[in-house]
């Protein structure tokens, strides 16, 4: 059953409905890996101190000593390093040629829903979601064939490659799907290009319920806009409630507790990564769909005239 965010309380335009949402999984596109820290995206320094880059894999970079210990436990224990290390070397050229963020932010989500229990058989079987995830579309799409469903298939073996440093068990549902072919799929039809201040999509993000949850409109009443975490973030003692929250029923009871989780302040969701902020671009009523844009439609642009 599709999800669908309403407004709380009444709230006035510009104002933000959400607090700085952590993402479940992150990944640079290839073209920024040795110029931004793979942790927190932003661009690394070009004076002492230097840059620090994982030395089994050499292929991401890190700007403090503080990114590159939030992030060490995710990119090892996922498979990211096995498979920047290894399966790249195997992999066609025309695969690494056309990007791998998809495949190692997949790595990363997989790695992070297994780790807070929120993969479930059943509602990938029954409610076409993983951690309160859309994944709906994907027998389709592999019934009919063709490029993307090739891009999924590949994908996912060197997904299911790489975790085997990790995991000797390949986790199959009752439909057929891989949980590698779920969260690559989930990855893909619910990630967001990442703009921090530049213009350039620096990578992807991929975030819970309270932002995956909000559906998109061609007439929005809200927008959002991405933020560098701040230092120190976990010593934030109050963070502001959600001012949107879910409506819809019916839904499978571990898509809800995705939700609770992500909600639950006591969470040390995701400390890598850029946050989101969903905010109004007009005013909404209390109880109101609320519904977001593709851009930000509030930031500042750069104009060019030719």
């Amino acid at each position: 059953m599709a999800m669908e965010m309403r407004a709380r309380e009444s709230v006035g335009m510009s104002e933000d409905l959400t607090r700085a949402i952590a993402p479940y999984a992150t990944a640079l596109h290839d073209a920024f890996l040795h110029s931004h820290c793979s942790s927190c995206f932003r661009k690394l320094p070009s004076q002492p101190p230097c840059a620090m880059s994982c030395m089994p894999c050499c292929s991401v970079q890190y700007c403090c000593s503080d990114c590159l210990r939030s992030d060490r436990e995710v990119h090892s224990s996922s498979g990211e390093c096995y498979f920047f290390a290894d399966h790249l070397k195997k992999a066609s050229p025309s695969y690494v040629t056309e990007g791998t963020s998809d495949v190692r932010a997949s790595l990363r989500l997989l790695y992070f829903l297994e780790m807070h229990a929120l993969v479930s058989s059943d509602s990938i079987n029954r409610s076409s979601r993983i951690g309160g995830l859309s994944t709906i579309g994907i027998l389709e799409v592999l019934k009919e064939g063709g490029e993307v469903a090739e891009t999924i298939r590949k994908g996912s073996m060197l997904m299911s490659s790489a975790r085997k440093m990790r995991t000797q068990t390949s986790v199959v549902f009752s439909n057929g799907l891989t949980v590698e072919i779920v969260a690559l799929w989930a990855v893909m039809i619910n990630s967001v290009e990442v703009q921090i201040s530049d213009g350039w999509d620096l990578g992807i993000a991929v975030y819970g319920p309270s932002f995956s949850w909000f559906n998109h409109s061609c007439f929005p009443n809200a927008s959002y806009r991405f933020a560098l975490a701040p230092p120190n973030e976990d010593s934030v003692s109050e963070k502001p409630e959600y001012r949107a929250v879910p409506a819809s029923k019916g839904v499978a009871a571990d898509a809800w507790h995705a939700w609770q989780f992500e909600e639950d302040s006591t969470h040390a969701l995701g400390k890598c990564g850029p946050r989101v902020v969903v905010r109004c671009i007009k005013p909404i009523n209390k109880a109101d769909e609320v519904c977001i844009t593709y851009i930000d439609l509030l930031q500042t642009r750069v104009l060019f005239s030719c």
